[in-house]
């Protein structure tokens, strides 16, 4: 929180904004600055009892170089490339007195108040700068773990995992419609095809974590595996289907599935 203290600088004169990041104010200003949450480049602006002002960060930050400029002797109007800049204009009058215009208010300061405020000012630039930049890191980051997101970067792979399901879906049926064979055999080369030849950005990282997998972890997973006598057997039987079916055809796979069903599993 950056304050100064002084005549008007009394505590709790500015309300909070929801949805906004109180970063600091200047009481002798009637100035208080926040930054908008949803988007760290928007800096909202209080000036007094005046309606709430949203501008640019870099808006904001080429005032306070203004201010910082005239500081230094030179005296020149306000100029920005802001399709809707701040209104403000400095003005050293007779009397020693600092003019501060801004937006629709005017406050006369002494030298010393206008380099109280200007350092408050400096101040509120600096903390801003940090500010925004956690925030948009913080925004990146719940970004990169957002459910969208990781859609959107694994969608090629849920795609493959969707069609790979299919063409296992064809593997098993085609024992029963012979039929289904061409479709099979054209889905598992181009799977083939894409994943091999193809290379999509996700295929490096998922073969990898497959093959480190199959180094280091299945054995070790297996091992402490315990199946049951039925589903070793369902297995064999499909493993059994598949050898005589790219072996013999699909009539021996038939005469098969038909002598199982007569004699039925134990």
């Amino acid at each position: 929180m950056v304050k100064i203290h002084g005549k008007f600088n009394r505590p709790g004169a500015f309300d909070f904004i929801s949805g906004a990041t109180y970063v600091g104010d200047s009481r002798m200003l009637g100035v208080a600055v926040f930054l908008d949450q949803a988007d760290p480049s928007q800096v909202i602006l209080r000036i007094k009892d005046h309606p709430i002002r949203r501008v640019d960060y870099r808006e904001f930050a080429r005032v306070i170089d203004y201010l910082e400029t005239f500081a230094t002797g030179e005296n020149n109007a306000y100029s920005s490339p802001d399709p809707d800049p701040i209104k403000v204009s400095i003005v050293l009058l007779e009397n020693n007195r600092v003019l501060l215009r801004l937006e629709e208010t005017s406050t006369v300061l002494l030298p010393v108040e206008f380099f109280q405020a200007l350092n408050v000012l400096v101040a509120i630039r600096k903390k801003l700068e940090i500010t925004a930049h956690k925030q948009i890191d913080r925004k990146a980051r719940l970004d990169e773990a957002s459910l969208i997101v990781q859609i959107n970067n694994w969608r090629g792979l849920i795609v493959f995992a969707i069609l790979a399901a299919v063409d296992f879906s064809l593997l098993i049926s085609m024992f029963f419609r012979p039929e289904l064979t061409l479709h099979w055999l054209l889905l598992t080369l181009f799977l083939g095809f894409w994943l091999l030849v193809l290379r999509p950005a996700w295929s490096s990282q998922f073969i990898a974590k497959i093959r480190a997998y199959v180094n280091e972890d299945l054995l070790n997973d297996l091992s402490f595996l315990h199946f049951p006598r039925r589903s070793i057997e369902i297995f064999l039987i499909i493993l059994t289907l598949v050898i005589f079916y790219f072996v013999f055809g699909s009539d021996m796979v038939h005469f098969i599935i038909r002598y199982y069903r007569k004699t039925r599993m134990p």
